[in-house]
């Protein structure tokens, strides 16, 4: 059983020492340091692809359905072959984790449109690219839960970053990458990207939540953003425990209204914002919602990895864990 740093919750670093990674490429399991794919293959050539990025607890991935429904409805959109179920992709990172040695591990599956033969037209006969990566867990100080951060506001606006559709975590980053860049200049943690009519979006790696009158906000989907696994859980949680909640417009200029705010992604989990460019949120520290709801997300891990345990007992073909506590 593994445990995360006194008074930081599920989402901080934990320590560990992996032994030699490995990956799957297009059936193949090998050492990460020798998994390769073509120089042609259409992700690279075209960015022609989509991913999802998954955490894993105790070897095993967290909400996976839900990220496989994300993954599967977005290669669905695409018109790209997804080659395998939610069940053997499943199978496949607890395989991956275990002969790595991670029990807590950044899962990475990238899924393209296979081999490029010149020019932009679609072939549904060429098999797609499947490629699976682990890493362990890095850049997650407990100091970040306990003191919160500084968030950017960028130049680059939403539209910018959801190409196709908003809805599909394209492998083409590059809009994302540049208000990341914008945040560093400003010595910010992340950067917020606006929507078309200059209300907040999302931010250039995770989902936006803020506190106001009490009442827990963020962005509709309609405003063109992602439709984040570790946001929809936290909404899961706020309809389940009745907490007010609301998905409404939210615009810079309501900064000095907010009394807390907060990012998450399925890899750092709730994670409290205290500045938004130079202006305090609230009394500049981690609020008490930030705290309850942080609380009751590792909770919903904890339900989640017992959830996962269970099915997999009932797999004979999939190795039974212990749920984490």
């Amino acid at each position: 059983m593994r445990t995360a740093e006194p008074g930081t919750g599920k989402a901080a670093r934990t320590t560990q020492r992996p032994r030699r990674l490995y990956a799957y490429v297009n059936g193949k399991i090998v050492p990460a340091e020798k998994a390769v794919v073509s120089v042609f293959d259409r992700g690279l050539v075209l960015g022609d692809g989509l991913f999802e990025t998954v955490r894993a607890w105790d070897g095993r991935p967290q909400f996976f359905g839900l990220h496989f429904k994300r993954l599967s409805k977005s290669a669905k959109r695409l018109r790209i072959s997804l080659p395998m179920d939610e069940a053997g992709l499943e199978r496949l990172v607890d395989t991956l984790c275990a002969k790595s040695g991670l029990t807590d591990a950044v899962v990475r599956i990238t899924l393209t449109r296979g081999r490029y033969l010149g020019g932009l037209a679609i072939d549904p006969s060429l098999p797609p690219t499947l490629i699976i990566t682990v890493a362990p867990v890095s850049g997650l100080p407990p100091a970040l839960y306990e003191r919160g951060v500084k968030v950017a506001i960028s130049s680059i606006n939403k539209a910018a970053a959801s190409g196709l559709d908003s809805a599909i975590k394209s492998t083409n980053y590059l809009a994302n990458i540049f208000a990341k860049a914008e945040a560093d200049r400003k010595g910010a943690y992340e950067a917020i990207l606006l929507g078309p009519h200059g209300e907040i979006a999302e931010l250039s790696t995770s989902s936006f939540f803020c506190v106001v009158n009490g009442k827990v906000l963020t962005p509709p989907i309609e405003t063109g953003i992602l439709p984040g696994i570790t946001r929809q859980v936290l909404l899961r949680i706020l309809r389940r425990e009745k907490i007010p909640y609301g998905e409404v417009a939210l615009f810079p200029k309501e900064t000095d209204q907010m009394q807390e705010a907060f990012l998450c992604s399925s890899v750092r989990g709730p994670l409290p914002i205290t500045r938004i460019e130079g202006r305090k949120i609230g009394n500049g520290k981690p609020g008490p919602v930030f705290r309850r709801l942080r609380d009751l997300y590792d909770r919903e891990c904890d339900a989640d990895a017992s959830s996962a345990v269970d099915a997999s007992a009932a797999r004979p073909t999939s190795r039974s864990r212990s749920a984490r506590r």
